[in-house]
């Protein structure tokens, strides 16, 4: 009877185990594009892209969880260099306060250190979307987030 209930333990803790669903893969680095048309697409506004570094990634998504199907909230994140004329009419045609990016860990290193960034809310197409300029400088990071 002993080995019995012993058979029938290690059942349920074997059955248990098979049931159990596999965790998710771990996350994948998002990877750096370089063709700036998507971007262009996204940011009319400032003109002709010279340059561009861009990755796009899922917003909101849990670690470890299973996602449910629908729509999902992507931000595209972009270190671009632009005519040194579209900074000046990014500034002049949005509202800009003082304020810096936050580039994903992909961008990071691209990003130049000790910039005196300005925020610049663009017009809502659908999306959030946002340039960070420096006067003076044809580098910008624009940023964008469907809603």
């Amino acid at each position: 009877m002993r080995t019995m209930g012993k058979m029938w333990l290690v059942a349920a803790v074997v059955l248990t185990a098979a049931c159990t669903p596999a965790p998710p893969p771990a996350p994948k680095e998002p990877v750096v594009h370089t063709d700036p048309a998507p971007v262009a697409e996204t940011f009319p506004e400032v003109g002709e892209i010279v340059e561009a570094s861009w990755v796009e990634e899922r917003v909101g998504t849990s670690e470890g969880r299973i996602e449910a199907p629908g729509p999902t909230d992507l931000r595209l994140s972009a270190l671009v260099k632009l005519r040194i004329e579209a900074v000046s009419k990014v500034i002049s045609g949005a509202k800009c306060k003082a304020g810096s990016p936050t580039p994903p860990e992909s961008l990071k290193a691209l990003v130049p250190s000790g910039v005196a960034w300005l925020s610049c809310e663009l017009p809502m197409n659908g999306e959030m979307r946002t340039a960070f300029v420096s006067p003076g400088s044809e580098r910008a990071f624009l940023t964008s987030k469907t809603m």
